[in-house]
Order: structure tokens, then C-alpha cells, then sequence
């Protein structure tokens, strides 16, 4: 994450974000604090995450416990505490204003676990140091004609399936009603993806379009969100593209990122909902296969930082 964050966050970029605000002094303690937001701030990030500072300004250090370089590439405890580490420092930037946005590369799950960490991905970590808990923020994955949330995440498919629920689903599209109008400038029109085939045929295939998805579309609609469906998801996405809605709430984390990738894979970007500053990714995993080889296609991590700078200039 180190690489990826320093050409966004470190204080000599101001240019690129155009609403990053440098510090007159290297001293944290006179740095001012982010405005409370609606959203609030967690305070779970501890004493070790005072941000560091060289000369010129704000920076990162490396870390003591970082995995050592002359080892095969692959998950570690020491890359799993590193990784954490680092996250909060850049929540500690953009908290400080020394940033305007987070751009994160891919963070290696399995690592985070030998570490000891219970956070399945960024997404929840980052939740968690705001104060937030995984159902206040989501994901959304963005491609320049589309844009995709899953209303789960990292669940097992049986889980996901378990969990769908008319609440559940309103919360998420209550969530990406307001968040559209606050980083895209505009109400959305949203689909509910179905989770059958053919869209249940009429509960020929499955009840669940009956019972639990098409009442949340008519709760989201009595809310006063522009909400429809639930579409056959085999089509939803295609139709999305064209124009039809603005963006599609999926079920679950592949029929999300399967439309996606399909579509743009290099190109997309996941963007974090929810958080009271502006986060970024990459649309792909870790490919400790292809680590250090010189291979690996940085389009993804591009567009990531290019969004960023974006919607940070909002």
C-alpha cells in the first residue's frame, strides 16, 4: 500500500488533488482537524498511528516489522501488520487534512489473517477505524458506463444468500441514493439485480423476488428513491451500460464484480461509500504469482488515483 498511497497522500501532490491542504509545520499536533461530518469519527486507531513526517513534509516510514525483501512474494504476519499500519496512517492523513482522498492497492486477506486480524478486507478495516460499523459503508465498483454495488461482501455464497433481507436491501439502497448525490452530483436510478434466474419467472425458479426483493423496491420507492426492479441479472448490467439506470445494486460479491470485470477488468474502480473521505482501489486481487516479475498491468491502479483526484476536486 506504501507505493500506492505516496503518490496521492504525500504533501508535494496538492496539484494533482487540487483540495489537499499541506501543513504550514511537520508537527501532527498543529495539524488541523478534518470538520465532523455527518458521518462522525471513530477514534480507534491508537497511539501508533501519529503520522510521520520528514523534512519537506508528511511521509511514511518504513516500517520496522515489514516483511524482508529476500523471501518469495506471498502472504505474511509481518505483511499483514504493515499492511494495517499503513491504512491507518492514511486514515491519519486524510483525519488531518494532510490528504484529500485514499488510494489503495490490493491488501492480501490471508495475510491480514496470520496477522491476527479479523478484518476480511479494506472495507471493513476502514469502517472500523471511522467508528462505522460493514453496514454503513459499501462498495461500488465504477467503470466509465457502469457502476456496480453488492449489497454483500465478503460472505461465503450461501451467507450472502441467507442474509438478503427487505431491510437489508433498503438500508443499501438508502445508502447509495444519497452517496451518488454526494460524490456524482445527481440522484440515481437504481436497479435491483434478481437473484434467480429469469428473474424468479414468477416464482417459478424461486420466491425470493417475491418475498424479498420486490418489497424493497417498493420500500425504496415509498422513501422517494428512484428504485426498480428486481431485473434479470443475466441483462441488468447490459442495460445499465446503455443507459437505462445509473447504477445497479447486485446480491453478492461475484454477480457484481463478474459484471464488471467482464465489462472492463483494468479498468474499474471500487470506490468506498460511506466514509466520511474520499477511498479508491483497484478492481483485482494480489497475483503473488506474477509478483516482481515486472508483468502486472497497472491500468486499474491509474484509474483508481485519476477517481481520486476526481472526486477529491468536487
Amino acid at each position: 500500500m506504501l507505493a500506492v498511497c505516496r503518490p496521492l497522500l504525500v504533501g508535494d501532490r496538492e496539484h494533482l488533488l487540487g483540495a489537499a491542504v499541506r501543513p504550514a509545520s511537520s508537527d501532527p499536533a498543529s495539524w488541523p482537524e478534518v470538520a465532523r461530518s455527518p458521518f462522525g469519527w471513530g477514534s480507534k486507531q491508537g497511539d501508533d498511528v501519529a503520522v510521520e513526517a520528514w523534512a519537506d513534509g508528511p511521509a511514511f516510514y518504513d516500517l520496522a516489522d515489514r516483511p524482508r525483501a529476500d523471501g518469495p512474494p506471498g502472504p505474511s504476519a509481518a505483511g499483514g501488520r504493515s499492511s494495517v499500519m499503513y491504512v491507518k496512517q492514511a486514515v491519519a492523513l486524510v483525519r488531518t487534512r494532510v490528504a484529500a482522498a485514499v488510494a489503495t492497492a490490493p491488501i492480501s486477506k490471508e495475510a491480514l489473517r496470520l496477522a491476527g486480524h479479523a478484518w476480511p478486507g479494506h472495507t471493513e478495516l476502514l469502517a472500523d477505524l471511522c467508528g462505522l460499523d460493514p453496514a454503513d459503508v459499501a462498495m461500488l465498483f465504477v467503470l466509465p458506463d457502469l457502476k456496480v454495488s453488492p449489497a454483500t461482501v465478503h460472505l461465503p455464497l450461501a451467507q450472502a444468500i441467507a442474509a438478503l433481507s427487505p431491510v437489508l436491501l433498503l438500508s443499501r439502497m438508502r445508502l447509495l441514493h444519497a452517496e451518488h448525490q454526494r460524490w456524482f452530483g445527481g440522484p440515481p436510478r437504481i436497479a435491483l439485480a434478481a437473484l434467480n434466474p429469469h428473474a424468479g419467472e414468477g416464482g417459478m425458479f424461486g420466491r425470493e423476488e417475491r418475498e424479498i426483493l420486490a418489497p424493497a423496491v417498493a420500500a425504496a420507492r415509498a422513501a422517494g428513491i428512484d428504485a426498480s426492479g428486481p431485473h434479470a441479472a443475466d441483462t441488468v448490467c447490459v442495460r445499465a451500460a446503455r443507459g437505462e439506470f445509473d447504477l445497479v445494486l447486485a446480491l453478492y460479491h461475484d454477480q457484481a464484480t463478474i459484471a464488471v470485470k467482464a465489462r472492463g477488468f483494468g479498468r474499474a474502480v471500487n470506490v468506498t461509500l460511506g466514509l466520511p473521505f474520499i477511498r479508491t482501489s483497484v478492481d483485482h486481487g494480489t497475483a503473488w504469482d506474477i509478483a516482481g516479475r515486472g508483468v502486472a498491468d497497472a491500468g486499474s491502479l491509474v484509474e483508481a488515483i485519476l477517481l481520486a483526484a476526481w472526486l477529491a476536486g468536487r
